[in-house]
């Protein structure tokens, strides 16, 4: 069997095996996203063979695809409470590598990129209240600790990521779920303000861009959940040029974490093991190239090296081989069922 063949029928099967596993009664695969699929495919034939060619299906399912799959409408929020645990998800609707009820859609996934393990969380809720802040402590603020995987599963998280560990820090705009710890801006560092219909806003590095950008973002939304650590890797379809400046070791290889948004109540979380034989790590440059890949519309940086953690179903989904940190705050996304 020639090399093509055989990579036109893995490619066949891998489209057959997502529509078997999307065709479900909360959404199916569109004809129109089924096309788009294919035209990304087959849009640049000459260069099937080519490496960086054969990753641009995984943006097309995830932007595409799977941004096509809608849970049920007419979902209640959640309570807006930082201490208000998720839904109870439903044990038997756990997969190895998925969940999904009428209100969330979560696929685990994990590729090979610069000689490196990724690991990736698509996610699709029904409601902005299912994206989610937890913390350690019984307060904002506390500099208590624990492993992500152990706050997701305290707040009922389906699935969950480190966050950007705001008590080692000393500027940012801290929100948490409505919760205002912290109004500062910063000269070298850039924000993430997610909004009350859960879109991403970056607003990048300088006090008088911030404070113009914040104040426009509030004359306009309410701060649901804001962070500082960064940088953004991609703000508003365009992948960003990292500053040479920037902190956390921008350009060595390292483990990382970050978070994507790639359409309406669509996401990624990603991390990327590093700091060992088996998988170097990645620049933030190839950071932001791999959030771009992945069809991102806005993506950020979070805290990266062993606090790296993406933990699903309770435990830790990113097989590191150092011991999970504990650290004081995640991301997490739950269920909003029986609500």
């Amino acid at each position: 069997m020639s090399k093509l063949l055989s990579r036109m029928l893995t490619v066949l099967s891998l489209v057959l095996a997502l529509s078997l596993m999307f065709a479900i009664p909360s959404g199916a695969i569109t004809e129109d996203a089924q096309t788009r699929y294919f035209d990304a495919l087959w849009e640049e034939e000459e260069d099937f063979f080519d490496e960086e060619a054969r990753r641009e299906p995984i943006a097309v399912i995830a932007n595409a695809v799977f941004s096509d799959i809608l849970p049920a409408a007419n979902v209640s929020a959640l309570d807006g409470d930082l201490f208000a645990p998720g839904s109870t998800p439903i044990a038997e609707n756990f997969t190895e590598n998925g969940y999904r009820d009428e209100t969330i859609i979560v696929e685990m996934d994990k590729q090979r990129m610069y000689d490196s393990d990724v690991f990736i969380a698509y996610v699709k809720i029904a409601t902005p209240s299912q994206i989610r802040t937890a913390v350690a402590g019984k307060k904002m603020g506390s500099s208590s600790t624990n492993h992500t995987s152990v706050i997701s599963k305290n707040y009922n998280g389906i699935v969950a990521i480190n966050g950007d560990y705001y008590t080692k820090t000393k500027a940012g705009y801290i929100v948490r779920m409505g919760k205002t710890y912290r109004e500062k801006t910063s000269k070298n560092m850039d924000l993430l303000l997610i909004d009350e219909l859960g879109d991403f806003h970056i607003i990048p590095r300088g006090h008088d861009v911030q404070e113009e950008g914040i104040a426009v973002f509030k004359s306009e939304h309410e701060i649901v959940n804001g962070f500082f650590f960064g940088p953004g890797l991609v703000i508003d379809g365009e992948k960003q040029e990292i500053p040479e400046g920037y902190q956390f070791d921008p350009h060595q290889k390292n483990p990382r974490a970050g978070i994507a948004q790639l359409g309406t109540l669509t996401y990624a979380l990603v991390v990327v093991n590093g700091r060992t034989n088996d998988s170097e790590g990645v620049t933030m440059a190839e950071f932001a190239d791999i959030m771009s890949e992945l069809g991102a519309v806005q993506a950020y940086n979070l805290d990266g090296g062993n606090s790296a953690t993406l933990a699903f179903n309770g435990e830790v989904y990113n097989d590191k081989p150092q011991a999970e940190r504990s650290v004081t705050d995640v991301i997490y996304f739950a269920s909003a069922i029986g609500e």
